[in-house]
């Protein structure tokens, strides 16, 4: 069954349908009506299972004030309606700093799931668009189908979520898409409870390049996230990677204990598979990897790292670190989001 998709855009509707058709993925293109009540029965009548919204809808069309965070703040705004539908929205425009704007504060715009300009949607990464955008519509379904009910949703043991996780989806927010959007922010694009293949590779000490990389992997699987989202994002439960290692390799220490040459020797020995170190800048001292560089995504201890003061950190997540390289690579960037006392400290090295 293809999954229903409504595109709205004020110029060359049409066009995107090509694009972006697939056997699993209909698209219906439409201009907007004159008026945002028309526009929202529109949707109802389609009744898609996602809308992707031009952010102007002014210039093709006799509307003069609606653009997308008109029609997305009244679509979220009937969610306490009964019978009405809840539906993935998707901000799509050609102007980059558009949607860098919408990425970058969810929680004070509060309208969209995702935002992505015309250029990656529709050149650079539409397959990887197009998966993501049903991932949405299959973490929406999961979510109504199971009841908000947390540990079903993340497919996983209670015991193996922090208890702060359910304090912010509380039954009290009974949203489908405050759920889902706070579960992609807040526990998918971050590392904590679950971290992604380059945080998997850092904390093993194991270069992403190894000959056996894939096979190692493998052993591994069943600790695999397998929640919502999981079909676009390969991300692994660090708690079941503590145990492993605890179980297999060292009773007595943690993975943690034990620089990067180590964890590969003792994985080497016991798996018998064909491993490298994960590469790092040569401006680190310590090979105790833990995280990785935001900038160069390379291998970082924490203490190497200078920590990111860009947003607060849920108490299950970890901080995010950039490497002296890293840096020095986007100065502008960097040199506003750490403390004063580093921001002097890098001064030695620009």
């Amino acid at each position: 069954m293809a999954y229903k998709i409504l595109y709205i855009e004020d110029l060359e509707a049409e066009t995107r349908n090509l694009t972006f058709k697939r056997d699993n993925f209909d698209v219906i293109s439409i201009a907007p009506s004159d008026s945002i009540d028309k526009i929202i029965n529109d949707i109802n009548e389609i009744n898609p299972d996602l809308i992707i919204l031009d952010y102007i809808l002014t210039e093709g069309s006799s509307l003069k004030f609606c653009n997308a965070p008109t029609v997305a703040a009244t679509l979220r705004s009937l969610t306490a309606v009964e019978g009405f539908k809840e539906r993935p929205i998707v901000l799509m425009s050609n102007q980059d700093h558009i949607v860098n704007l919408y990425r970058k504060d969810y929680t004070s715009h509060d309208l969209f799931d995702y935002a992505i300009t015309k250029q990656n949607a529709t050149k650079v990464c539409t397959e990887k668009f197009i998966n993501k955008c049903i991932s949405f519509i299959e973490a929406y379904n999961k979510i109504a189908e199971v009841n908000f009910d947390l540990s079903n949703i993340l497919q996983i043991d209670k015991k193996h979520i922090h208890s702060k996780l359910f304090f912010y989806l509380s039954d009290n927010n009974k949203s489908i898409y405050e759920y889902s959007r706070f579960i992609f922010e807040h526990l998918i694009r971050c590392s904590g409870m679950i971290i992604g293949e380059e945080v998997l590779s850092a904390r093993l000490g194991v270069s992403k390049d190894s000959y056996d990389w894939q096979k190692l992997k493998d052993i591994f699987q069943e600790y695999q996230y397998k929640g919502i989202f999981s079909n676009s994002y390969n991300r692994w439960w660090m708690s079941y990677i503590d145990t492993w290692w605890k179980t297999n390799i060292d009773e007595k220490f943690s993975l943690r204990h034990y620089n990067a040459e180590e964890r590969v020797e003792i994985l080497k020995n016991k798996t018998g598979l064909n491993l490298i170190v994960a590469a790092s800048s040569d401006k680190n001292l310590s090979t105790n990897y833990w995280s990785i560089c935001k900038q160069t995504k390379l291998a970082l201890d924490p203490f190497d790292g200078i920590e990111l003061l860009e947003e607060e950190f849920m108490p299950w997540q970890d901080s995010d670190y950039v490497s002296i390289d890293g840096y020095l690579e986007d100065i502008e960037k960097y040199s506003k989001i750490v403390s004063d006392l580093d921001r002097t400290e890098m001064r030695k090295y620009s």
